[in-house]
């Protein structure tokens, strides 16, 4: 029986992952449409959660009975993009509990640590200056690489932003790879990438609706992965 690959690389998601932003980007994303007169339920609009912004916003427009003309995509984007933007600056998000510990951790077993978000890069790198959280391999440095939704040809559900991370770590094998996120198309994105994934109950979804998208692992906060991952050289379910 073969060996389990070692884990070299786990990339979270940002927003109801890793830092609690008080619901305001889904507060401010419905906001957005639905000053254009878009009208949808509530689990219609959760489809969209994780998903590139500007995607969600032209698919929120059609479903809830807009038409998601060019123009009208962008100027919707674009408040949204500006409000949050100010949102955060006035009161920044914070970090979910024992995350930053379960980075060091992560980092000093040899692992990667990655995050992936469906903001654009403008947006991300509010929330990350704000928190203090720089990427690379200085000592100093909390996460290693970061990837943004409008940084890759296509986000959530797709496979592209954990691809990138991997790229960007020098990571090439996907089973030395796990995802973390609180949506389900972190899951779907996970398994597009053939990666190990985990769904984190710490956004809008239960166990039973991880285990639905057919989660590998369950957790109920992000820092748990360390749990998850037994040492330098296997996973444990």
């Amino acid at each position: 029986m073969s060996q389990p690959t070692p884990v070299q690389l786990a990339v979270f998601d940002l927003a109801g992952t890793t830092i609690d932003d008080r619901d305001e980007v889904y507060r401010v994303l419905r906001e957005s449409v639905e000053r254009e007169g878009a009208r949808f339920s509530d689990a219609e609009f959760q489809q969209w959660m994780g998903t590139e912004k500007q995607w969600a916003i032209r698919n929120l427009l059609t479903i809830g009975g807009v038409e998601a003309s060019e123009d009208l995509v962008k100027e919707c984007f674009q408040w949204f993009r500006e409000e949050l933007g100010r949102v955060y600056r006035e009161d920044p998000p914070t970090p979910m509990p024992e995350i930053i510990e379960a980075f060091a951790e992560l980092r000093s077993r040899g692992i990667k640590v990655g995050l992936s978000t469906g903001f654009s890069r403008d947006i991300t790198d509010i929330i990350l200056d704000a928190l203090g959280w720089t990427s690379g391999d200085a000592k100093d440095c909390v996460v290693d690489a970061t990837v943004a939704g409008d940084e890759v040809a296509q986000g959530r559900p797709a496979p592209d932003m954990i691809q990138q991370i991997m790229r960007d770590t020098g990571v090439e094998q996907p089973e030395a790879v796990i995802s973390l996120g609180d949506t389900a198309v972190d899951i779907q994105a996970a398994k597009a990438a053939k990666v190990h994934s985990a769904g984190v109950l710490t956004g809008h979804l239960t166990a039973e609706d991880f285990s639905a998208e057919q989660a590998e692992f369950i957790l109920d906060k992000a820092a748990d992965v360390v749990a998850v991952v037994s040492g330098p050289d296997s996973l444990k379910a």
